[in-house]
């Protein structure tokens, strides 16, 4: 009973917020009327969390998802809660075998995604790639691994459902291969894999840690990826079927998450906290997608925070705190401004403002448009380094410490 009224909820309000970033990952929440400054007044409710983690919340209709590590007792959580009250419904323990990470890495980096019927995770434990499914009510329903997984700073790419395939992505150094993977959500089988190769016996494999998209071009949807060695690749969700590619001259690491808008997706390149090389393509319903433009070192790009378009331009908010808005299809620059601060989160469109949080924890506020403006800095419980989720009218923010919802007014 409770799959039905979850399904009849999601389709009726359209607020969840399913995977990093939202619905088809662009970042963009409904809510009315959020303010551009708060303070812990404003507070809806908050939540001491019992462990640490990069990895953003997910809401299906009422129900709120998270990840984290306990470091005491060496284990992952998948915590469940109330979307609206914050009441703690269940959390769901899984022993971590710890394995390499990056100094500014953890254990619960990677975020879940959520549907009708479970909420997914997927994570790097010792050498091995994991893929879990939970019930809504915390049972589990099905559990894959994959033996091989070596990367350079552990695991970071989340999964995403996309024509009711669950999608992930890992990397094995060692073996010089990536793998994207479409897995049936209900019993966790493989439908396809595609194994992609570093050839090249000279070139270093360089993992990623992108979050894969999907775009619609002519009522088709088509899953996009990308690896450094390999390049863009366009795949039928479905069936794993390689539509289109693009190799491209990419040597740097791939951190941030491919954005997109309509027909184009952009991503960056980059690495010692700096984007250096990015693209912007046009996907087409058939052949390879058409480069609108290529940005390099000094053209303002972000290396960890995902880009974000809204309303025909692209707002690249760097690591450093430099703002960077460019015209979406032509890549001309509109300004490039400092806000100060690091920046690890990617930035979200709330109540038609742009918002991000910083890892010394202020959460600051930009208008959108041609103009660059601050309308507001609110101060937070810790610094951030996830991702809002906005849904139900409230935006749920994870700092290093606390789980916090703000209601819109």
């Amino acid at each position: 009973m409770y799959s039905i009224l979850l399904l009849a909820t999601l389709s009726a309000s359209g607020e969840d917020w399913p995977r990093f970033r939202g619905p088809d990952g662009i970042g963009h929440g409904k809510i009315s009327s959020f303010p551009a400054e708060f303070t812990t007044a404003d507070y809806d409710w908050t939540i001491k969390l019992d462990g640490v983690g990069h990895s953003s919340p997910v809401v299906g209709a009422d129900r709120l998802f998270l990840t984290l590590y306990n470091e005491e007792k060496k284990e992952r959580r998948v915590l469940s809660f109330h979307s609206q009250s914050g009441s703690r419904h269940w959390v769901w323990n899984h022993p971590v075998k710890e394995h390499n990470l990056h100094k500014y890495n953890n254990f619960a980096s990677s975020t879940p995604a959520v549907d009708k019927d479970h909420v997914y995770v997927v994570w790097g434990s010792g050498t091995t790639t994991e893929a879990i499914a939970l019930t809504h009510e915390g049972k589990l329903a099905w559990q894959r691994s994959w033996s091989g997984f070596i990367s350079d700073h552990g695991f970071g790419a989340s999964p995403i459902l996309v024509d009711g395939v669950l999608v992930l992505h890992t990397d094995n150094v060692e073996k010089r291969t990536s793998y994207v993977m479409g897995i049936d959500p209900k019993t966790g089988e493989s439908l396809w894999e595609l194994e992609r190769v570093t050839e090249d016996p000279e070139a270093k494999h360089v993992t990623a840690y992108n979050t894969p998209t999907s775009v619609t071009v002519a009522g088709k949807t088509i899953l996009v990826v990308l690896q450094t060695n390999d390049g863009w690749k366009g795949i039928d969700p479905r069936t794993g079927e390689v539509l289109w590619s693009h190799k491209g001259n990419y040597d740097q690491r791939s951190v941030s998450s491919i954005a997109s808008s309509g027909d184009i997706v952009f991503a960056t390149f980059g690495s010692g906290g700096k984007g250096k090389i990015a693209t912007a393509l046009k996907v087409k319903p058939q052949g390879d997608p058409e480069v609108l433009y290529s940005l390099g070192l000094s053209d303002g790009l972000e290396y960890v925070p995902t880009p974000l378009f809204y309303k025909g331009l692209l707002y690249l908010w760097g690591d450093g705190g430099i703002l960077t808005c460019r015209d979406a299809k032509t890549g001309e620059e509109v300004y490039e401004e400092r806000i100060g601060g690091n920046f690890f989160s990617s930035p979200v469109v709330i109540d038609d403002k742009i918002f991000c949080g910083s890892r010394d924890g202020r959460f600051i506020a930009v208008a959108p448009g041609r103009e660059f403006k601050v309308l507001g800095s609110s101060h937070l419980t810790g610094g951030m380094n996830a991702t809002p989720a906005i849904a139900n009218n409230r935006v749920i923010i994870r700092t290093d410490t606390h789980l916090i919802s703000i209601k819109g007014k």
